[in-house]
């Protein structure tokens, strides 16, 4: 999902819609040739995932503008947790962020998808400490079967005379059996139904009528951004996440103006609306890199640092003695640990899970695992037959990235495929020696895996009552010294 606007720009199907111009960057105030325009000014990020060190630049650079410029809204695009222990290991998980979020002074964001993944309850809580709103249009709440409260579908405010209405849109994606989800842990969203992100849009057209500026926040990725400006001309603005898409010039479409700040408050997107009387006329952006801003906000720093420093994660409790590079080879290190500290014959991890790119050459801490591993998944381990086995692989194939999302240990595979479709695996131990047919193996996974993955099984299947992640912790104290191992996948 992350991916730059820029080749998509230079697309041809896409050339004809996008209209691109390097932003100005200028501040808009009432003007003296035309004292009747003024501007809105919409700064936003997205995708932050515990990612906090940048908030007291954003807060100098949110009060500057506030001193010049009443009219000013500070909005989030979703996935504010996981990816930072700091944040996810938190006594009180994700309340680092959302302090930080209410000092800066954040006003309103959609439901994304990590926002479910501590949990509901987690969730309410925090939601209910939250100085900002949680708005999303496409969301269901049955308060039979949840607590979590029904978050509006947007709100309307008159900001120093500007009616404004912000509609709120969560990440969901039609599944193979129909239902509309989005990318989360399935055991996390009892209660809950959700919608066709843009069909749910396209009820709230007539908004437009009762307000001078109309944004949609959304947390859907640039492509639906897209297809949605297209949909619906009624909008003003965009304020995009989910895709992690660096949105580095003015984009307008169908005449909308979309916005998105890639990931991990590297960039703070500023979008402008100019209005004269209670008519949008104009709309600038620029992109801030945050890395080149000096100026902070030095209470904010104060509470950062002393966040930063609460916990207790930078304790080495191994040496890696080669870089791991890449998904697979860090999936070595996650299956192993499970083969070895569960004692089963194979082991899976899902390439989604893992969400670091390395681990470099040198001391290994608890913050270095729980970065690469964030979720804090339980594990099950099954007995399965060989024939179950290839089926579980190749249903985790996917078309359009030619892999298989399983990664293994224990076990080596090959899928052959034909116009890019998986027809069948081949599968042998680590030595190369084919499974013996007539065994039942002992194989674990994540409790993501055993929600979200449709494979065949006859054993019920057992819940450990470790973490995946608790379990890599104790595997690399144990064994001290840990090595990326050769590739365990191929595609042929």
């Amino acid at each position: 999902m992350r991916r730059l606007l820029l080749p998509l720009m230079c697309a041809a199907t896409l050339a004809s819609l996008l209209v691109a111009c390097t932003s100005s960057g200028s501040c808009f105030r009432k003007s003296k040739a035309n004292p009747d325009e003024t501007s809105l000014v919409i700064f936003s990020t997205n995708d932050m995932h515990g990612r906090v060190s940048q908030f007291a630049k954003i807060a100098s650079i949110v009060e500057k503008e506030r001193s010049m410029n009443p009219r000013v809204l500070l909005l989030s695009g979703g996935d504010k947790y996981t990816g930072n222990p700091i944040v996810d290991q938190y006594e009180e998980p994700g309340y680092p962020i959302i302090d930080l979020m209410n000092r800066t002074g954040y006003q309103f964001e959609p439901l994304g998808n990590h926002e479910f993944d501590y949990g509901q309850e987690i969730l309410k809580k925090n939601m209910e400490v939250s100085s900002f709103e949680t708005l999303s249009c496409n969301v269901e709440v049955n308060p039979s079967e949840t607590s979590l409260p029904q978050p509006l579908p947007y709100k309307i405010i008159d900001l120093d005379g500007i009616r404004i209405c912000i509609l709120g849109i969560a990440q969901a994606s039609l599944t193979e059996g129909g239902k509309w989800l989005p990318a989360a842990h399935p055991g996390k969203l009892q209660g809950l139904t959700f919608h066709a992100p843009i069909a749910s849009a396209l009820k709230y057209r007539t908004l437009r009528d009762s307000c001078d500026v109309f944004i949609a926040l959304t947390h859907i990725g640039v492509d639906n951004d897209i297809r949605l400006a297209e949909a619906m001309p009624e909008l003003d603005a965009i304020i995009g996440g989910h895709s992690h898409t660096k949105i580095a010039e003015k984009t307008i479409v169908n005449g909308v103006i979309i916005a998105q700040a890639q990931c991990w408050l590297q960039y703070l997107a500023k979008t402008t609306l100019t209005l004269q009387g209670n008519k949008v006329v104009g709309k600038d952006y620029t992109l801030i890199n945050l890395s080149k801003n000096r100026a902070e906000n030095t209470e904010i720093r104060a509470k950062t640092t002393e966040y930063e420093k609460g916990v207790a994660l930078n304790e080495a409790i191994g040496v890696v003695s080669s870089q791991f590079s890449g998904k697979e080879a860090l999936s070595t290190v996650m299956t192993d640990a499970l083969i070895e500290m569960l004692n089963v014959d194979i082991a899976f991890q899902n390439s989604g899970g893992i969400r670091i790119g390395e681990i470099k050459k040198g001391p290994i801490t608890r913050k270095d695992v729980l970065t690469l591993n964030p979720f804090q998944n339980t594990v099950f381990i099954y007995n399965m037959t060989p024939a179950e086995l290839r089926e579980m692989i190749l249903r985790s194939h996917r078309k359009a990235s030619k892999r298989a999302d399983l990664l293994p240990g224990g076990i080596c595979y090959t899928i052959h495929t034909k116009d890019d479709v998986a027809t069948s695996v081949d599968i042998t131990d680590i030595e190369g020696k084919p499974l013996d047919e007539n065994r039942i193996y002992r194989v674990a996974f994540n409790s993501y895996i055993n929600s979200a993955y449709s494979f065949p099984h006859t054993d019920e299947g057992v819940e450990i009552d470790k973490t995946d992640s608790r379990l890599l912790i104790e595997y690399i104290l144990r064994k001290h010294t840990i090595s990326p191992q050769p590739a365990r996948t191929e595609i042929q």
